[in-house]
């Protein structure tokens, strides 16, 4: 199957939802740091708009853009109730194409490694940097390649009464190209459905990122381990990117 079309049903029940506080939290004390507490804020790989929802609660405007019809369809329900509604788009992020400019861009949950291509993944930031203002912030995590390393050959199970999901993953530490099978059991009327799905994500150095965002004409800021306020010291673990338009 495609990416996220059968998991998007499953996706908030097996992603522990408590993250998002924090996403929320460094990314707002970032922004705010940065003089921007309020205005118009691009989500990139929106998903199922669980930050979008956290965002806007914040007092920000959204646009959400997601490739994936079915997770968009998710986040357009859960955010129905906002007082401001995000604009939801389904577009390809290397097609970004909106109608205006934004204070700050975010991409999470290593959406980032999912550009395989590295000409794709500088199109990516291309895209992002033309419709930032001057003085914009670019948010984004990635997963090191310490971390693709440590998941590489291992697998886990999630489990629920009508749920059964099993995680299995690769790395070619050549290539740094990471590889995950998703295998979801789903009750429904007394049976279960198997849906699977094949995903594949590209580890990248700090070097090249730094590269792609300076030839996208951003400026990279820092670097903090996770989503702390510690610069990171060592490519490893999750890594949060903060890049600025001048």
């Amino acid at each position: 199957m495609d990416q996220y079309s059968g998991l998007a049903a499953c996706y908030d029940r097996l992603i522990d939802q408590t993250i998002y506080d924090r996403f929320c939290g460094r990314i707002c004390s970032l922004l705010q740091k940065n003089g921007i507490a309020e205005g118009l804020v691009l989500e990139l790989c929106c998903g199922t708009g669980t930050l979008a929802r956290k965002l806007s609660q914040q007092g920000y405007e959204l646009i959400c853009c997601d490739a994936s019809p079915e997770m968009l369809n998710i986040a357009r329900e859960k955010c129905a109730d906002l007082p401001v509604p995000p604009v939801w788009i389904c577009q390809e992020a290397a097609e970004l194409d909106l109608y205006g400019t934004v204070r700050a861009a975010v991409c999470c949950l290593d959406s980032v490694n999912y550009f395989t291509d590295l000409r794709e993944l500088k199109e990516v930031f291309a895209r992002v940097s033309l419709f930032l203002e001057s003085g914009g912030l670019f948010l984004f995590d990635v997963k090191s390649r310490e971390m693709f390393r440590q998941l590489g050959g291992t697998s886990s199970i999630q489990e629920e009464e009508d749920l059964f999901c099993t995680w299995q993953y690769g790395f070619d530490s050549r290539s740094g190209h990471a590889q995950h099978q998703v295998d979801m059991f789903v009750e429904q009327e007394g049976s279960y459905v198997r849906f699977t799905e094949w995903h594949e994500q590209r580890a990248y150095s700090a070097e090249t990122l730094k590269t792609s965002l300076e030839q996208a004409g951003l400026r990279l800021k820092g670097i903090y381990a996770d989503y702390t306020t510690k610069k990171a010291k060592t490519e490893t673990g999750r890594l949060l990117f903060v890049a600025e338009k001048p």
